[in-house]
């Protein structure tokens, strides 16, 4: 997937993010149009195109190109991790597998399991999806190791506007949800008088 590399960011301190959500209407709702991240403030003299961001599942990454060496997406950092499913038989599986109470902020309509060894909620991902492969019952199964990635994306489901950060050493990395899914999006940056760095902006859609 494409990437998009900008330097003479500041790395002293943390940047604000801002973003535009617009409403398409005809049934497509409210999304993001764009989201920037500011350098610093200042009256935008002239705009570069720096190419186009790849996007898959749906989420967007920013973040230092050093620091995002240390990122773990898939291997747990703790040993642990969750069982999650939902769905039109989740009800039924729930009945099936007596799960605990499952209390993740934003995920109401979800039931599983959460922090369990990793060799132990792989067995209990396995059964579940066996369940539902051989019943032929309609059910998402989701097997989340405690990794950055399911640290980023627990930020994401709980919050209202779909974003989350962690942190990578000394580096802050943030994720967003593009809310129009995957596909290739522009990234623009803006610059001062003198030709410095004030932002970094990618376009999802234009405003209608």
């Amino acid at each position: 997937m494409p990437v998009v590399a900008v330097g003479g960011v500041p790395r002293s301190r943390h940047l604000p993010v801002r973003a535009t959500r617009s409403d398409y209407g005809d049934g497509v709702g409210a999304r993001w149009s764009e989201i920037s991240i500011r350098m610093r403030e200042g009256e935008a003299a002239s705009s570069l195109s720096l190419g186009d961001v790849g996007v898959d599942w749906a989420r967007v990454l920013f973040g230092d190109v050093d620091a995002l060496s240390a990122w773990q997406h898939e291997d747990s950092m703790d040993g642990l991790a969750d069982v999650a499913f939902w769905g039109a038989a989740a009800e039924e599986a729930a009945t099936m597998f007596s799960p605990p109470e499952w209390r993740e902020p934003g995920e109401e309509s979800v039931r599983g399991w959460t922090a369990l060894p990793v060799p132990k909620a792989v067995e209990r991902a396995r059964a579940l999806s066996r369940w539902k492969d051989e019943t032929g019952r309609r059910m998402a199964v989701d097997f989340r190791p405690h990794s950055h990635h399911w640290q980023i994306m627990r930020q994401v489901r709980a919050s209202h506007v779909e974003a989350g950060s962690v942190e990578l050493g000394d580096a802050r990395v943030l994720c967003a949800m593009t809310s129009w899914g995957d596909g290739f999006f522009p990234v623009t940056a803006d610059l001062d008088a003198s030709g410095d760095l004030l932002a970094v902006r990618v376009r999802f859609s234009s405003a209608p």
